[in-house]
C-alpha cells in the first residue's frame, strides 16, 4: 500500500522538484551576474541589484551570453556535440527536448560564427562529436566509453551548470557599452536602467554612477 501511494505521488513530485531546481538556478544565476559585473564588490553589487526588476530575466540571460561571446563559443564547442549525441543516442523520452536544445545551440553557434568570424567553432565542435561517436565503438566497461556515456546522460545538468559559469566569470554587463557625454565630461560604461530624471550607469571601472538626465548631452 505504501508502494502504491509513493507511485501515485511520483508524477506530482517530479514537476515540484523541477520547479524548485529552476527557481534556485535562476536565483543563483542572477546573484552571480550581479557580483561578476560588480567586480565582486558588495556595495557596487547592492547598487546594481536595485536596477533590476522581475521583467529583466530574459534580457539578463541572453544579454549575458551575448556579452561573453568568446566564453559562450567555448562552451558551445563542448555542449553542442553532447546535445546532438543525446538527441541521437540518449533515452527516447528525452530526445525531443535534446533535439530542440541542439537546434537552438546551432542557431546561436551560427550567429556567433557570422558575427565574430569564429570559423574555428564548427570544426572544433565536429571533432568533439566525432570523438564521442568513436567512444561508442569501445567496450562498454572501458573508462573512456563510460565517461562519454555519463557526459551525454548528464547533459541536463551540465548545461545549467555551464550557464552558471558564464554568470560567474563574464564581467561584461548584459547591456551594450555606451559613450555618454555629460556637462562634466565623457563617461564610457553601461546604462543599467533609465528612471525618471536620471540614469543608473556602471562604468568601465565597475563604479556605479547616477547621472541626471538634464546633465547628459548625448549617448552613443
Amino acid at each position: 500500500m505504501t508502494d502504491e501511494n509513493s507511485t501515485d505521488l511520483e508524477p506530482t513530485a517530479r514537476p515540484a522538484r523541477a520547479a524548485a531546481f529552476v527557481t534556485v538556478w535562476v536565483f543563483g544565476f542572477v546573484i552571480l551576474r550581479i557580483f561578476a559585473v560588480s567586480g565582486y564588490n558588495w556595495d557596487t553589487a547592492f547598487a546594481v541589484s536595485t536596477t533590476l526588476s522581475l521583467n529583466d530575466g530574459v534580457s539578463l540571460l541572453f544579454g549575458s551570453l551575448m556579452a561573453g561571446h568568446t566564453f559562450t563559443a567555448g562552451l558551445l564547442i563542448l555542449l553542442l556535440p553532447l546535445l546532438v549525441a543525446a538527441s541521437l543516442w540518449g533515452p527516447r523520452a528525452h530526445r525531443p527536448v535534446m533535439m530542440l536544445l541542439a537546434a537552438l545551440g546551432l542557431v546561436v553557434a551560427a550567429a556567433l560564427t557570422l558575427s565574430f568570424r569564429n570559423w574555428w567553432m564548427a570544426p572544433a565542435a565536429a571533432l568533439v562529436f566525432v570523438a564521442l561517436a568513436l567512444t561508442r565503438l569501445l567496450p562498454t566497461r572501458n573508462r573512456i566509453s563510460h565517461g562519454a556515456r555519463v557526459a551525454v546522460g548528464s547533459i541536463g545538468w551540465l548545461a545549467p551548470v555551464s550557464l552558471l559559469l558564464v554568470a560567474a566569470l563574464v564581467t561584461t554587463p548584459w547591456v551594450p557599452r555606451e559613450r555618454i557625454v555629460t556637462t562634466d565630461g565623457t563617461i564610457t560604461g553601461y546604462v543599467l536602467s533609465v528612471d525618471s530624471g536620471y540614469l543608473n550607469v556602471l562604468t568601465d571601472h565597475q563604479q556605479f554612477r547616477i547621472l541626471l538626465s538634464s546633465d547628459i548631452i548625448s549617448r552613443s
